[in-house]
């Protein structure tokens, strides 16, 4: 047995003005199936169970979340706001049309663009984005300094559909002496059920030099009343061997980034890079299979000019109806990577069509 809370906006959060939310501690009985997350609003009390595609027998429920109890609320802005001072923003999307795959679902990059959306959004909140640098402290920008993603892992456990309303929640705690950590959670806002899981490190990276760096007292300092130090991530990094590329028999070559792929950087978005290995991707597992579990390790930046090869290959498995794992490499033509990842793929969970 398993037991945790978690926090939510109450269904329809437009109708409610300031009201008050207590988190009831519920049992959670785990299977080797599934888990999930759901509430129920009683007489303004939130019930929480739990239901959620697991890797081991366990939850994650941070307990910058379980402090939430008897938290006054009110309805979001469309850029989200703060929950209890700052340890928590809250922002509220509707899944739109051009954010949809073929079976109407919210797609893959679009999650990961809602939550670096998020990410900025809760640094803006914070006061710590001056001028229009999306989240510069005055610190970074004297030392010529940007956060950059070294590596994101993402778990998908039910695909928003069109039209559907979702609350995203995201925290940021240390991570060592050189990153910052984001979390995020994709919840329904009218059942509270968990839909994504996300976490991810970015490290700081000066912009004349291009290399990474410590993070220095001075920004430390900036964004340290923001940082959590007891968080365990909302979902673990699953581990995995180096992947050898030339094991890799499914390549595609010539990709390049569009004016449209880049950042406020200069180097292209680390959403574009799921499109890219997308393209290596066997068709008979992209036509019958949905991705389950992301695994991204960024290596290196990718600029305008630069040219691409997608790599990928099916992990070999004995067991039948296993869910497929994938291995894949970007890199550049003269052989540097720039990104490694492994994808795990399970068959069509539901749809979105009606």
């Amino acid at each position: 047995m398993a037991t945790s809370r978690f926090f939510n906006m109450p269904p329809f959060a437009s109708t409610w003005n300031k009201s008050k939310v207590s988190l009831q501690r519920v049992n959670i009985t785990s299977n080797a199936i599934q888990k999930t997350v759901r509430f129920s609003v009683i007489n303004c009390s939130l019930k929480i169970n739990h239901t959620q595609p697991a890797l081991n027998d366990e939850i994650r429920v941070p307990s910058v979340i379980k402090e939430m109890e008897n938290e006054e609320i009110t309805s979001p802005s469309v850029a989200g706001r703060l929950v209890k001072g700052g340890p928590v923003f809250q922002q509220n999307v509707s899944v739109r049309s051009f954010e949809i795959d073929s079976e109407y679902k919210m797609s893959t990059k679009a999650i990961m663009n809602y939550l670096q959306e998020a990410s900025l959004n809760y640094a803006k909140k914070l006061g710590l984005t001056i001028d229009t640098r999306f989240g510069i402290t005055p610190g970074m920008r004297k030392m010529d300094l940007v956060w950059v993603f070294r590596g994101m892992h993402i778990e998908v456990d039910r695909y928003p559909c069109w039209g559907e309303v979702v609350q995203i929640l995201h925290w940021t705690c240390a991570s060592g002496r050189t990153g910052v950590r984001f979390d995020w959670t994709i919840n329904d806002i009218n059942t509270g059920e968990t839909l994504v899981r996300a976490s991810c490190l970015a490290v700081m990276m000066n912009k004349n030099t291009r290399k990474t760096c410590k993070l220095p007292e001075e920004v430390k300092d900036e964004i340290k009343a923001y940082l959590r130090e007891d968080v365990e991530p909302i979902v673990e990094a699953f581990k995995y061997s180096c992947p050898q590329t030339e094991a890799m028999d499914h390549i595609k070559t010539g990709l390049t980034p569009g004016w449209n792929d880049l950042d406020v950087n200069y180097h292209v978005n680390n959403a574009k890079y799921l499109d890219w290995i997308l393209e290596s991707t066997p068709d008979s597992i992209r036509d019958r299979h949905e991705l389950w579990k992301m695994n991204f390790e960024y290596r290196k930046e990718c600029l305008k000019d630069d040219v691409i090869q997608s790599l990928s290959r099916v992990v070999p498995s004995n067991e039948k109806n296993r869910d497929i794992e994938v291995e894949h490499v970007l890199r550049l033509e003269s052989g540097h990577q720039v990104l490694r990842a492994r994808t795990v793929w399970r068959t069509y969970s539901h749809s979105c069509r009606g």
